[in-house]
């Protein structure tokens, strides 16, 4: 068997799969390149398995409407940015990514994936300015919190207000480990319809993510407690996104099969 697979590589086009195969994968209709280094095992196995960010996925796919714009608060390699720029067809999709290794990875899937996105290599922050981004090798794990085992790097931040203010999305993605506390206090979201919160108990406690709805209520906002799968919470203005089908985590993402 394995004299069989040696002389396999040795076959240009069977080689040129296998490579391939190694760094890119496909969730749906969207092909995410994730090289290791930098990719950990764990995420890419995840990719491999169709089990990385599909509730996001799923979400983004559903709740964007065509013509919407969306603002992605941590898009790690793209994938929930380029979920919404299909759903969106010719609305704007901006997405923010303080990883400038991951932000350089998103703006390449980007690109291989044909839609209209911009990626911002920046922090998503309170305030205006330049702050402390911890690095954690397995990235979706990094933050603006300091934790054990991470690298510490500075990153330039935007205020979230002036970026809402900036874009007036009509749906917010955003998993930003833990600053979701952060953000929506006093928030002026009136542009916003939907937002999906994939909230970090871990990272902020249960009071913290209690917080960040009472923020949301504030702000005109109920949870769609039929759309909320795990961390990943819908929230919703006027009732409209409950018709959705929940996300089953046994269904693909869109239907179609992934490799």
């Amino acid at each position: 068997m394995v004299a069989w697979r040696n002389l396999a590589l040795r076959v240009p086009i069977i080689k040129q799969w296998q490579e391939r195969r190694d760094y890119e994968f496909f969730v749906g209709d969207i092909v995410i390149e994730a090289p290791r280094p930098p990719i950990s095992r764990g995420v890419r196995k995840s990719l491999r398995n169709n089990e990385y960010e599909t509730a996001e996925t799923y979400l983004v796919r559903h709740l964007v409407r065509p013509g919407n714009t969306v603002l992605d608060l941590g898009s790690g390699l793209g994938l929930t940015s380029i979920a919404a720029a299909k759903a969106s067809g010719n609305g704007r999709v901006v997405g923010y990514e303080a990883d400038p290794i991951l932000a350089a990875l998103a703006e390449k899937n980007v690109r291989k994936n044909g839609v209209n996105v911009e990626i911002r290599n920046k922090a998503i922050a309170k305030e205006k300015g330049v702050c402390e981004f911890h690095v954690h090798r397995s990235f979706p794990a990094s933050s603006l919190f300091p934790f054990k085992g991470s690298k510490k790097i500075l990153i330039e931040a935007d205020a979230s207000q002036e970026v809402i203010d900036e874009i007036r999305p009509d749906v917010i993605a955003c998993d930003i480990e833990g600053l979701e506390k952060e953000i929506f206090v006093g928030a002026n979201l009136s542009s916003v319809h939907r937002l999906i919160v994939e909230v970090h108990p871990q990272v902020i406690g249960l009071l913290g993510v209690l917080k960040c709805f009472q923020d949301l209520a504030v702000s005109g906002f109920s949870l769609v407690e039929s759309l909320c799968s795990g961390q990943v919470l819908v929230f919703g203005r006027d009732g409209s996104s409950s018709s959705i089908e929940p996300f089953n985590s046994d269904r693909q993402t869109d239907g179609k099969s992934t490799a």
